[in-house]
């Protein structure tokens, strides 16, 4: 089977499909990955077909998961996002999955669903959290107020009736030009495809997201994909002696959420640090550090492999990504999460609830006092460096990769039958 993979966003939504892809190819199938020209480099190393997406990863960051975005404001920016290349886009959209057996797709890759409906082939949805209407907890936009099972369901609603609302304004007239009817107004057809419900796999652990008792057979918790690390990794010299030269450090990356409020958030993990006498691996992907002097009890690190460097700190506080919220708890390590938006603040709640970390704390109320206490916890509270333990321990068990490719496999051959 030839499977082609459509996934925008930052590397967190490339990584999860590079482990899928791999567990497909061993499998003796044939994968595409379909992603912003960022990617290109390290799919094709990797050793996947790559296929082209118009768009700038950065700026899918700022304007869709960072600081205050609202309901409203996420659809009017994703607009802002596609008008300038949607003719482009599309055609990406097109070439990526032409000639593929079946199609993958991360939420903004929703696109595809067009294609596949053209195609007349089986496609998937494939969430990193979860995006189907629940009476549980509200969707991952919308304010999370404690008001009840119908303002829940409420939220994911009104969230259905946007997305068709942009995707009319923005689609009709391309599915028009692939021989496909319009979308009809007040509809959300993106569940279902040729008369049949479109599978959803999420690739979480149940363990730390436990399934919502509305959803039926057809979503499916297959566990984390994630990689092998790579055996011959190691740590460069600098890292190797900064890790050797005291007490574990702990580690801090917000990935690329920080943005302008760079300067500000430096300062204040830098005051944390020395209030709380902790060593730390600070990570360069979120910038600015170029130029930076930083004190002696602080390294620098690059692009470096979570699953192999979390083995080596005491805890880690990052903005509550998805990939970086499994990562460090599957390394069995306490987290600190601090949210800016998107679905962070839904992660850094359910590690908060899982007692593998101290309550979150949002960005806009992120200071020098309240990271300090938090750090202290994720060090010292011996409950919370149990529980992640343990939860850890139960998470590397989980063969999530393994799980999905069963599902696509079984699935894919009764569509073709």
């Amino acid at each position: 089977m030839k499977y082609g993979i459509i996934t925008i966003g930052s590397q967190g939504d490339i990584d999860p499909f590079i482990a899928l892809g791999k567990r497909l190819q061993s499998r003796g199938h044939h994968v595409r990955i379909a992603a912003f020209r960022k990617f290109e480099e390290y799919i094709r190393s990797e050793g996947f077909e790559y296929a082209p997406l118009a768009g700038d990863a950065a700026e899918v960051i700022r304007l869709l998961i960072g600081e205050a975005v609202s309901p409203f404001q996420y659809f009017r920016n994703l607009e802002t996002l596609l008008n300038p290349v949607k003719d482009k886009f599309l055609s990406d959209i097109v070439t990526a999955c032409e000639g593929t057996d079946a199609i993958l797709y991360s939420l903004l890759g929703a696109v595809s669903w067009h294609v596949a409906e053209k195609l007349h082939i089986p496609c998937f949805r494939v969430f990193f959290f979860p995006a189907d209407p629940t009476g549980e907890f509200p969707a991952m936009t919308a304010p999370a107020v404690p008001l009840g099972p119908i303002y829940n369901r409420f939220t994911f609603a009104c969230g259905d009736l946007l997305w068709t609302h942009s995707t009319r304004k923005l689609l009709n007239g391309w599915r028009e030009d692939l021989g496909l009817p319009q979308i009809r107004p007040f509809s959300f057809p993106y569940r279902s495809l040729h008369g049949k419900p479109v599978p959803t796999l999420y690739a979480y652990s149940p363990l730390v997201a436990p399934k919502p008792s509305e959803w039926d057979e057809n979503r499916y918790l297959t566990g984390y994909w994630v990689c092998d690390p790579k055996p011959d990794w190691e740590p460069d010299k600098a890292l190797s002696d900064f890790l050797e030269a005291g007490s574990r450090p702990i580690y801090i990356g917000f990935g690329s959420m920080v943005g302008s409020s760079f300067g500000q958030i430096l300062d204040i993990v830098l005051k944390s640090l020395c209030a709380t006498k902790q060593r730390a691996l600070l990570s360069a992907g979120w910038g600015g550090l170029e130029g930076q002097h930083l004190p002696e009890y602080v390294h620098q690190v690059g692009s470096v492999p979570h699953e192999r460097l979390f083995r080596h700190v005491a805890a880690v506080v990052h903005h509550g990504g998805a990939g970086t919220t499994a990562a460090g708890l599957r390394a069995g390590v306490a987290t600190v999460v601090v949210p800016f938006g998107g679905d962070q603040p839904y992660w850094g709640e359910r590690v908060y609830q899982l007692g593998a970390g101290p309550k979150p704390i949002p960005r806009k109320k992120l200071n020098a006092e309240r990271l300090s206490a938090a750090i202290a916890q994720a060090v010292g509270n011996r409950e919370i460096i149990d529980n992640a333990g343990r939860i850890g321990e139960k998470l590397r068990a989980e063969d999530g990769a393994g799980n999905a490719v069963k599902i696509i496999e079984q699935i894919t051959e009764l569509y073709s039958g």
